[in-house]
C-alpha cells in the first residue's frame, strides 16, 4: 500500500536529500498524455498496467448531472464535438469520439465518468481528482464528488484537489475522510496556517514554485508536495532531490524508468 506519511524536514535530514529521487511517487497527469488521449480509459489502463503510484484526472458536471472526466469546460479540443460540457447530457457526451484527435487507433475512446474510472482502478493506485470549478461554476459539485466516492472502498487511495479552495474547504467539512490538496501557482504565506483553514493535507504547486524554502515550509507544516506538470528529466531530478513527495507528469513511463535508475 502507498504510504500516506509525509516526508518531513527532519526525515530529509536523517536520510539525506539524495535518497529522495528513488522514493518520489509517480502520478500520470490526465492518465499520461504521452501515451494515450488525456483523461481517457486507455490512458488510465496504461497507468494501472505500468504500476504508477497514482493518476491525476479532471472532472466537470454535465447537463444531466454526472461527473465527466475531461480537462476543458468544453469538448472542442479533445473530441469531435463542439460546446460546453455543462450544456450536454451524458448521452450526448458519450456519442462523441474522444480519441481520434490523438491518434487513429484510439477512435473508439469515449469520455469516461468518474465512476467508470474508479471501477477500473479499484484501489490499484491513488486517484487524484481535480475538481474544475473555474471559470465555470458548478454549485454543489463537492456534493456530487462525495456521492460518487461514497461507495468506493479505497478511501485511503483518494486525493481531491482544486484551484478553487472554497470548494475544497466545503468538501473537507462534509467528508473529512478524504485527503484534500491545494492546487497552486504561488508561494503562500504561512502555508501551514492557510492549509489548516482549507482542510488540506497536501500542496500541489506548479513545478517552478519548488525551492528549498518552499519545500521546507510545506513539510514543516506536515504537508505532502505533489508538483505538476514536470516532463523534463533535469526538472525531475531537481524537484525530487529537493524533497518533493510526488511528481505529476505527462510522461509516467519515462519518470518510472528515471526513478528506477536514480541514485
Amino acid at each position: 500500500m502507498l504510504s500516506l506519511t509525509p516526508v518531513t524536514a527532519a526525515t530529509q535530514t536523517e536520510a539525506g536529500l539524495l535518497a529522495t529521487p528513488t522514493k518520489v511517487q509517480v502520478f500520470a497527469h490526465r492518465g499520461g498524455r504521452k501515451w494515450a488521449p488525456e483523461n481517457s480509459m486507455a490512458a488510465f489502463k496504461k497507468s494501472v498496467d505500468a504500476k504508477c503510484d497514482g493518476i491525476e484526472l479532471d472532472v466537470h458536471r454535465c447537463k444531466s448531472g454526472e461527473l465527466v472526466v475531461i480537462h476543458d469546460d468544453n469538448v472542442d479540443r479533445t473530441t469531435n464535438g463542439k460546446g460546453a460540457v455543462k450544456d450536454k447530457t451524458l448521452a450526448e457526451l458519450k456519442s462523441l469520439d474522444a480519441g481520434t484527435w490523438y491518434a487513429p487507433e484510439f477512435k473508439d475512446e469515449r469520455l469516461p465518468t468518474l465512476g467508470e474510472v474508479l471501477d477500473l482502478v479499484d484501489g490499484k493506485l491513488v486517484v487524484n481528482i481535480e475538481i474544475k470549478n473555474l471559470p465555470t461554476d458548478y454549485p454543489g459539485i463537492e456534493d456530487d464528488v462525495i456521492a460518487v466516492l461514497q461507495p468506493y472502498k479505497h478511501k485511503d487511495k483518494i486525493i481531491v484537489s482544486s484551484f478553487d479552495h472554497q470548494v475544497l474547504k466545503k468538501l473537507h467539512e462534509k467528508a473529512p475522510q478524504y485527503r484534500v490538496a491545494m492546487l497552486d501557482t504561488s508561494n503562500p504565506h504561512e502555508i501551514g496556517e492557510y492549509a489548516g483553514k482549507v482542510g488540506a493535507k497536501d500542496w500541489n504547486p506548479y513545478f517552478e514554485c519548488i525551492r528549498p524554502d518552499t519545500v521546507k515550509n510545506a513539510h514543516d507544516a506536515s504537508l505532502r508536495i505533489f508538483t505538476w506538470t514536470v516532463n523534463d528529466p533535469k526538472e525531475w531530478e531537481r524537484v525530487a532531490t529537493l524533497g518533493t513527495d510526488g511528481i505529476i507528469t505527462d510522461d509516467p513511463v519515462g519518470l518510472l524508468e528515471w526513478r528506477k535508475q536514480a541514485k
